[in-house]
Formats: C-alpha cells, sequence, structure tokens
C-alpha cells in the first residue's frame, strides 16, 4: 500500500536507482561521506554487499578529502577553582562549508592549561588510524568506525613516541610500526614496536650521517622532535626552533635517518604538505604579509623548486587581529589559507582573496602536523579484539 502511494515518477526513481548496474552504483556510493555509507548498509542486501566490500572501501577512502588536524581546548565549567572541566578537541576544518569537523573529543578536569603541559596527545596518523594518549595510555584508534587498542610498548613514562607507519612488503607482514626513544645514561636509544605485538627493538646506527648521529646523540636538548609528518611511507620532521636548516627523514625500510637540506631560510612558521605527489613546505613569518611554497621536485637528490608566493592583505587581517599575533600556512594543494589569529580564523584563496572568516569555539589551537583521511576499511590490527568498554578511551565521547 505504501508503494503504490507514492507518485509514479517517485516510484520509477526509486525503482532506477536499486537496479542500476553494480559499477555505476558504486561509483555514486563513492561520493558519500563514511557516515552515510553505513546508513546505506541497512537499505538492503545488494547495498550491503557494495559498500562492505573491501575494494570499494578501499577506493572509498582515496576519495576522502585528506585534512590537516587542530587540536585545542573547549571550556566546559569555567575557570572556578573547584571546577576545571574542559573538552579536548581533535578536529578538521571543511574549506567548502567554513565548518569545524569533530574527529576525536576528550573530557577531563584534570588539567590546568597554565602550569602543565596537556595529557591529551595525538601522536601520529596513518592510514585512517590515529595514535594517540591519554595519561601515560596509548592508543592506537580509527576515528571513524570508533575501533581502538591498547599500544605496549613503549611506556610513556620513560619513552617519548616520535612517529607511527605502516610496513609491509614480500619480506615482513603487514603492521604498524610505533617509533620511539628513551634516554639511557647521555645518550637516546630508539626503538620500534610492532602493535599488537608487546616487543621492542632497538635500531643502530641511527644515521650514516655522521653530522646527523652526532644530532641525534645530544640528548633532549637536540633530538626534541616536533610532529612527524608522514610522506611515501617515511616520517619527517621540520627544523626544531630554526636550528638547522634541514628537515629530519626517517626511512622506514631501511630504518635510518637522513638530513634533507633546505635551500631557502627556514622561517619561524612552516608546515609540511603533500602537492602534486611531491613533499611540499609552506614557509612564513609572524605577521608576514607573504607565504611562500616550496616543492621537492627530486626526493633522492633534494632538488627543491619555488612552486608560488601569495601575497596576503596585511591591513585586511589587523582589521580582526588587532591585539594578536597572527600566522598563516597554506593547508591544501589548491593554495587555500588558513590565516590564524587570536579571535578568528581567516580563509584566502592562492591569489590573496578573503573567502571566509569563521570562528573557532575553543582556545590555544595548534595546527599539528597530521594529515587525516577517513577510513572504513577493515584493519587486520583491530581484528580479534574483547575491547572492554568499561575501559575504552573517551575519545569519541558526545560525537
Amino acid at each position: 500500500m505504501a508503494e503504490s502511494s507514492r507518485p509514479p515518477e517517485l516510484r520509477c526513481g526509486a525503482h532506477a536507482i536499486f537496479n542500476l548496474p553494480e559499477e555505476i552504483l558504486s561509483e555514486i556510493l563513492l561520493l558519500l561521506p563514511p557516515k552515510s555509507i553505513l546508513r546505506c548498509r541497512a537499505v538492503c542486501k545488494a547495498w550491503r554487499a557494495v559498500t562492505s566490500d573491501r575494494a570499494f572501501l578501499l577506493a572509498h577512502h582515496h576519495h576522502q578529502p585528506p585534512r590537516r588536524l587542530l587540536t585545542f581546548v573547549r571550556d566546559v565549567g569555567g575557570f572556578h577553582d573547584d571546577l576545571k572541566v574542559l573538552d579536548y578537541c581533535v578536529e578538521a576544518i571543511d574549506f567548502r562549508t567554513h565548518e569545524f569537523l569533530s574527529v576525536a573529543r576528550f573530557t577531563g578536569k584534570d588539567y590546568d592549561c597554565l602550569l602543565s603541559d596537556s595529557p591529551f596527545v595525538v601522536h601520529a596518523s596513518c592510514n585512517g588510524l590515529l595514535l594517540m594518549s591519554y595519561n601515560n595510555n596509548l592508543h592506537l584508534c580509527n576515528p571513524t568506525t570508533r575501533q581502538w587498542l591498547w599500544v605496549f610498548p613503549p611506556s610513556l613514562r620513560h619513552n617519548k613516541v616520535v612517529g607511527l607507519y605502516y610496513a609491509h612488503g614480500p619480506s615482513t607482514d603487514s603492521e604498524y610500526r610505533v617509533l620511539h626513544y628513551r634516554e639511557i645514561g647521555r645518550e637516546p636509544k630508539f626503538y620500534i614496536s610492532t602493535v599488537g605485538s608487546g616487543n621492542e627493538r632497538c635500531i643502530w646506527p641511527h644515521s650514516s650521517s655522521p653530522s646527523l648521529r652526532k644530532w641525534l646523540a645530544i640528548g633532549s636538548e637536540g633530538t626534541e622532535f616536533n610532529e612527524p609528518f608522514l610522506f611515501q611511507g617515511n616520517l619527517h620532521w621540520l627544523p626544531h626552533l630554526g636550528r638547522h636548516k634541514k628537515i629530519v627523514m626517517f626511512d622506514t625500510v631501511d630504518e635510518v635517518f637522513q638530513w634533507l637540506r633546505l635551500p631557502f631560510k627556514m622561517r619561524i612558521v612552516a608546515s609540511l604538505l603533500e602537492v602534486e605527489g611531491m613533499l611540499a613546505i609552506s614557509n612564513s613569518y609572524i605577521e608576514s604579509s607573504k607565504v611562500d611554497l616550496w616543492l621537492l621536485q627530486d626526493y633522492k637528490r633534494m632538488v627543491w623548486v619555488h612552486k608560488y608566493r601569495i601575497k596576503l592583505p596585511v591591513i585586511e587581517i589587523r582589521r580582526f587581529e588587532e591585539d594578536g599575533d597572527w600566522c598563516s600556512h597554506i593547508l591544501s594543494k589548491e593554495g587555500d589559507v588558513l590565516v590564524d589569529g587570536f579571535d578568528w580564523q581567516l580563509h584566502y584563496d592562492m591569489k590573496g582573496n578573503l573567502l571566509e572568516k569563521f570562528r573557532c569555539n575553543g582556545r590555544m589551537m595548534n595546527f599539528t602536523a597530521h594529515i587525516h583521511r577517513e577510513s572504513l576499511v577493515p584493519d587486520a590490527v583491530f581484528h580479534n579484539l574483547d575491547n572492554d568498554s568499561r575501559h575504552a578511551p573517551h575519545f569519541f565521547r558526545g560525537l
């Protein structure tokens, strides 16, 4: 009865959709966001089969836009001495809608942001998974499917996590590995832990370069790695506070550190990204009117080219940011520039035209080096888990 009560054109439209060839249906469904894909599985058996196929899910993962992760805190309980409750937020920006998209969120009340470091840290991003910790407990999570597991080792009380990568090939099983180090005596020792194995192994030598070995051997004063940028399976770190004109790279196949020399002076505001399949760096000063984009055109020979310079209207920006410093990052291959100020975020195109101004509902916003691309692909690392929901991390509460 319900079917016959519909107008004829609707009945024909629904019939046409359900009778599309599987190839065309897949192409249409690939355009949907992950949450819609999960809803489509409840429509019928045919749609469930298509949206559960691994080849489809891999293609869907590659269709998702890569987005830079931002972290900030949001006051929940105010500043009363007896009620300091914060939301730790991990989000991304959709440049089409200028909305903040929630990736993970955790509520806690044991953090004084003026006196101590945050107990909630996003350490790395890889294949749609995030390596995150809260109060020295390390977890590997898929924010899209809400799957998670504990990661042991390392012990965050004695180790510093500096990267996550996916190892695969004819000589090894496919697995996620955590790169970390701890200082024993005066010299740090680097270790690799395979997620799910509970084992770690020391790697040596650290580098074939004498200058890099010397830099690594200094200890925490010299080897303070910032957040890693994952490109072509290798880990990359920008120079710490501009101490040298080189990027540190860890070759995850040969398990050695290398220098990537920069032909230009890196400025205070810099971030790595991928443009046209090449490693790229956005380079600018605080409150600068110019943002440069450089591409590593030849990865092996370390040949850099200057792609373009974006000129920003400083007078226009200062109308919004009179009381605070602001910094600018190129965040996409299309040349989208995000100017982050004290109160406002401003979106400019590569010609310096203001597209939108909007506001983050939080404070202490941090541009991470992590690029996240949502994934519904079933990952073997989460198979055969019996996670107790009572002890699950609350990274997805309220989302």
